[in-house]
């Protein structure tokens, strides 16, 4: 799993490194963690509840009860796993107080779902397979108001960014010039027969177009081609309102 005990020593007096030192963050917060992966959540609970007096208040499931058992704990700090399903940012819009959320997911996921929990409202993401001392830095560093991700999850994080930068990028040259019109009408919020009566075409021919660019873009719904079609037009790239219509 990654946390291993030669990663992690306990605290004794005179001997605090620089890992012990960041445990003094963690020792201030009520911790909950949140997850069905019964390995994972003994691991860190280990990991995390014997450093320097940290208040393990509770170990939850991701279950219908969460969002009630959570706020009857009220706790500074959420160790969440990230669980298919899990709905991160209704959990921060729903308790009051908001906790820190510190996320801990799966290296092999698809790197889009760490994206996805960064906007969700996640202090921190943590891969499972990372060592003690990473997983300690990154809760330390959440709990004194910062961001963190620890080093597989930074890397995963960039190589997505990468990966989208290049994508739309190629597929703007890849479109034709009718494909442009109808991606922009579409990320205007226009259906498909408001684009055919804009551009005078029948819709049967904005369904064809819009397959086509569906095709180009890897995607196969709506919503995902107009996420990526937005994303690159903050770069110049993909989209953009045609200036006249022709038949």
């Amino acid at each position: 799993m990654g946390w291993s005990q030669p990663h992690y020593a306990p605290s004794h007096p005179g001997t605090r490194g620089p890992e012990i030192d960041a445990n003094r963050h963690i020792a201030r917060a009520r911790t909950v963690f949140v997850m069905n992966d019964e390995l994972l959540l003994h691991g860190l609970v280990h990991l995390l509840g014997e450093s320097d007096g940290i208040r393990v208040v509770g170990d939850l499931r991701h279950d219908g009860d969460l969002l009630d058992r959570l706020r009857l704990v009220a706790p500074e700090l959420l160790v969440v796993g990230a669980e298919h399903g899990l709905q991160l940012a209704a959990l921060r819009t729903q308790l009051d107080p908001v906790p820190k959320i510190v996320v801990v997911m799966d290296g092999e996921e698809s790197p889009g779902r760490a994206l996805e929990l960064i906007r969700a409202g996640a202090d921190a993401l943590v891969d499972r397979r990372s060592p003690s001392a990473d997983v300690l830095s990154a809760v330390a560093r959440v709990l004194d108001g910062q961001t963190a991700l620890d080093p597989h999850s930074a890397n995963t994080v960039v190589d997505e960014l990468r990966s989208q930068a290049t994508t739309t990028a190629d597929y703007a040259g890849l479109l034709t010039r009718r494909e442009k019109e109808v991606l922009a009408l579409l990320t205007e919020g226009l259906d498909n027969r408001a684009i055919a009566a804009d551009l005078f075409i029948s819709e049967a021919t904005v369904k064809f177009h819009l397959h086509n660019i569906m095709d180009k873009f890897g995607v196969h719904k709506r919503a995902a081609l107009v996420s990526a079609a937005l994303r690159g037009r903050a770069r110049g790239g993909v989209g953009g309102r045609p200036a006249a219509r022709t038949r």
